[in-house]
């Protein structure tokens, strides 16, 4: 039996994956440039959104190059720890630092570094290596999915400041939420972030998506067309949209395939998004009566609210990848169906 080129899974690059040249290439021009102007790029966008692929994508072309050492040290515990560990473990430098010069003892890992005393700062390890690292003309990748504004990230991140000032070549690509990046860059003591430049993680080309329709179900372009503009070019719509028809079996879009559509996009998608908006976010969605766009204006009259209150929240869901603008003055969903979405759990 054929295997679904379809993936649901999050984070898995699926066979299908339509890539995102400008962005992939833009970032891999910047970290491999003789003399770079940004050592950081923050991608963003809503779940489901595709940031994690695209950070993927990217680490693993920089994996297959002998100049980058890439780590992945997680968001969450001992940040700092997992990078120098991470360091010392991989194969590509392990054999720099297997010297008896060269040594330090942290969480079971045992050497010192040219009889000097024992180092017993993470930060002054990470500096040792990173200086070796350097006279042999490597540079590390640190890649960070789905940051938070917890304690140890901050921490991380003015390490990290510290070692960018240092001129350390040392290069930075973390995904988040928009909301959990604003709140990491109100940080007074992280105001290096509010210059770190973003890529906010645009739609897929629905051209790109009709292709792979037709290409990977056997369908014709006018179905492969429908199917398409169904995801609204949302990444996850897509992978989802693709794997109900391939496993349906089914070449056109009927009644079945869009309710089993609507119920993965709500259990995996749509509830977890919708229960992290405030409850003026989502006093402002419900003031949609069809799927449709509606201007500032309208929504004040709905809400009752002064227009510049209401376009911070209008803002607000615009940024996070709920809604957007196409038309001046005006909003729609960005999300596929996601106006149905709101209608089956307010009914």
């Amino acid at each position: 039996m054929q295997s679904n080129p379809f993936s649901m899974t999050f984070g898995i690059e699926p066979n299908n994956y339509i890539k995102r040249i400008k962005e992939s290439e833009l970032i891999i021009s910047e970290f491999t440039a003789l003399n770079p102007s940004n050592y950081v790029y923050i991608i963003t966008g809503i779940r489901g959104s595709g940031k994690t692929v695209l950070l993927s994508n990217i680490a693993n072309h920089f994996m297959n190059n002998d100049d980058f050492l890439v780590v992945d040290p997680g968001p969450k515990n001992n940040i700092l720890e997992n990078i120098a560990s991470e360091i010392y473990e991989t194969g590509k430098v392990k054999k720099l630092f297997l010297k008896k010069d060269f040594s330090f003892s942290f969480h079971g890992l045992s050497f010192s570094i040219s009889g000097d005393e024992p180092v017993s700062s993470i930060n002054t390890i990470i500096k040792k290596m990173l200086d070796y690292l350097k006279k042999k003309k490597k540079r590390v990748l640190i890649t960070i999915d789905e940051v938070d504004n917890s304690a140890e990230m901050k921490t991380f991140i003015e390490a990290y400041q510290t070692l960018i000032r240092l001129k350390y070549p040392v290069f930075l690509l973390m995904t988040g939420l928009y909301e959990n990046i604003n709140k990491l860059q109100d940080d007074k003591s992280l105001t290096f972030l509010y210059r770190a430049p973003k890529i906010n993680i645009e739609p897929l080309n629905i051209k790109s998506i009709e292709i792979a329709y037709k290409k990977y179900l056997n369908i014709d372009s006018v179905v492969a067309n429908k199917m398409a503009n169904l995801t609204k070019g949302y990444a996850y719509a897509y992978q989802v949209l693709g794997y109900l028809a391939f496993t349906s079996k089914k070449k056109d879009i009927d009644e079945e395939l869009i309710n089993d559509y609507d119920q993965y996009l709500a259990a995996y998608v749509y509830d977890k998004i919708y229960s992290e908006l405030s409850n003026k976010e989502k006093e402002l969605l419900n003031c949609f009566e069809h799927n449709q766009e509606i201007s500032l204006k309208e929504l004040a009259i709905k809400m009752n609210e002064d227009s510049k209150y209401i376009s911070v929240y209008r803002d607000r869901l615009i940024k996070k990848g709920v809604l957007m603008s196409k038309t001046y003055g005006m909003i729609e969903f960005a999300l596929p169906r996601f106006y149905d979405f709101l209608k089956s759990i307010n009914y």
